[in-house]
């Protein structure tokens, strides 16, 4: 069996007296999309940060490709990661042809230059369903929507193996959010990309999710297939949550 792309190994992590994680392990395969759910503080952004070593772990481990990201180079291990945020985080004195090249100009990737980054951004936000004539607009210019669509190209442009996304369509009205959905699990299919995505909603997880986990109080409840969850939801939490989905939707 082929090793884990993401594995945490009994990961404790507190900020000051409250503990966020507790003995806390996954492997997460290549090319499967786990989306993560749970209360508010059980530790899901956290989880995210200590794959790009935003944070570190009081104790345990986190390998990212095999390697231990508390030794591993912080600045070159989150250029080579994407990560999309609830509010994107584009510049807002940037163009969206700047903001979509931005990782790739800093990390030195070639291809990103004069006409290349032209056509490259244009193929990106064709990707994310966007016409490549946005790209000389400003942040301020684009609806919401489109908005949070940049961000995702921008995640994509280095050509990252995992993305990281922490509630990115979470401002985002409910048609448009579908839309995002769709479009992301179109793209992931395409590049073949291990993906973790924490939300609040259960639909979505249970859409997007090839395997969904469900924290609570920095532990993992139940992670599981859409099926198993709805089916066999292992504790009453779980059950709640799967309670809130309609069995014949309108």
């Amino acid at each position: 069996m082929a090793a884990p792309i993401i594995s945490f190994q009994g990961v404790c992590k507190a900020y000051g007296k409250q503990q966020v994680l507790q003995d806390f392990s996954l492997d997460v395969p290549e090319g499967e999309f786990l989306t993560i759910i749970g209360r508010s503080g059980c530790g899901k952004t956290t989880a995210l940060k200590l794959v790009n070593g935003l944070l570190t772990p009081d104790r345990g481990r986190v390998l990212v490709q095999g390697e231990d990201v508390a030794r591993a180079d912080g600045v070159a291990l989150r250029r080579s990661i994407g990560y999309a945020i609830q509010g994107v985080g584009l510049f807002p004195h940037m163009t969206v042809e700047k903001n979509i090249a931005y990782v790739p100009a800093i990390s030195g990737l070639p291809g990103w230059r004069g006409e290349d980054r032209r056509r490259r951004a244009g193929e990106l936000l064709e990707l994310v369903g966007l016409a490549p004539d946005l790209a000389g607009r400003y942040p301020r210019e684009l609806s919401g929507g489109q908005r949070q669509r940049v961000g995702i190209a921008r995640a994509l442009a280095a050509e990252p193996a995992i993305l990281l996304m922490d509630e990115p369509f979470g401002a985002v009205d409910a048609i448009t959010r579908g839309q995002l959905q769709d479009a992301l699990l179109d793209i992931c299919r395409k590049r073949s990309l291990t993906v973790l995505f924490v939300t609040h909603d259960i639909r979505e997880a249970l859409k997007l999710g090839s395997r969904v986990l469900v924290m609570d109080q920095g532990r993992t409840v139940q992670c599981g297939t859409p099926e198993e969850l709805l089916t066999h939801p292992a504790t009453p939490f779980v059950r709640q949550l799967v309670g809130q989905i309609s069995p014949n939707p309108e």
